[in-house]
This record gives C-alpha cells, sequence and structure tokens, in this order.
C-alpha cells in the first residue's frame, strides 16, 4: 500500500527518500494539492464513523497544522471517500510525502483506489452535503 502511494505521488521516484526525492517544476503555484480516492472496507463502517468525528477534532487538526497542510476535505458519496489536502508550494514534495505517511491518518479501514496530483487526478464535484471533514489553515 505505501508503494502504491508513492507511486502515484511520485511518479518516477521509486527509491530513497530525503536525499534522492526530485523537486517538482514551478508552475507558478502558490499550493500543491493532492487527491485520495478510497472506499471504507465493508463492515468497518462503525470505526469509520469515529474516525471522521475525530478528523474534525482539535488533535487532527493540530496534526494537519504540525504537517504543513493548508487545507484538508474529506468527501464521502455513494460508498467512495475522497480527501483533497493542500500545502504550500515549495518545489519539494516531501511535504505531501511526509502527510502520506503519517502514521493514523490513513486508516487499514480505507481501500486505495486511486490518486495522484489534481491537476492528473481532478477531485469530483460533489454537493455541500457531502463534506465531511473541512480544516482550513487559520479557521480555527
Amino acid at each position: 500500500m505505501v508503494t502504491d502511494l508513492r507511486r502515484w505521488m511520485l511518479g518516477s521516484v521509486t527509491t530513497g527518500y530525503a536525499d534522492r526525492v526530485a523537486p517538482e517544476v514551478s508552475t507558478g503555484q502558490t499550493e500543491d494539492v493532492r487527491v485520495w480516492i478510497g472506499r471504507v472496507v465493508t463492515g468497518r463502517e462503525t470505526e469509520h464513523e469515529k474516525f471522521v468525528e475525530w478528523l474534525n477534532g482539535a488533535e487532527a487538526h493540530e496534526i494537519f497544522r504540525r504537517r504543513r497542510l493548508s487545507e484538508y476535505l474529506l468527501t464521502e458519496e455513494a460508498g467512495t471517500v475522497t480527501v483533497v489536502f493542500k500545502a504550500p508550494h515549495t518545489g519539494d514534495p516531501r511535504i505531501m510525502i511526509d502527510f502520506l505517511r503519517y502514521p493514523g491518518l490513513w486508516p487499514d479501514f480505507w481501500e486505495f483506489v486511486r490518486g495522484g496530483r489534481a491537476e492528473d487526478e481532478p477531485p469530483p464535484r460533489l454537493p455541500e452535503s457531502a463534506t465531511r471533514v473541512r480544516w482550513r489553515r487559520g479557521d480555527t
């Protein structure tokens, strides 16, 4: 699973970490945006609901701040969970990698389906009622 996540996040980077991560090409953007799409494992819906409740709380929000995110959005519709997360554009993909590797933010009851950069994997347009978690730096 970690290999799949790393592959969709970085594409060509397959070995090493700190000293081998290729910088991202600057396109004048101010934020890096990643999209993770998956589903809840059948029979684990109660755990998912508790996790979503935790994601809406102060402890998760502090982790988002410490991991240098600028926004975290979780939507859910028709069994599909979509997470969109943003961080300031630095040209260094390690902010996103570190967030994906952070223990406890990607529970084993979520199955990864696909994901990537927002320009490659645009987040679905969903009604506001599909929003389960929305955190933005500076809102709290």
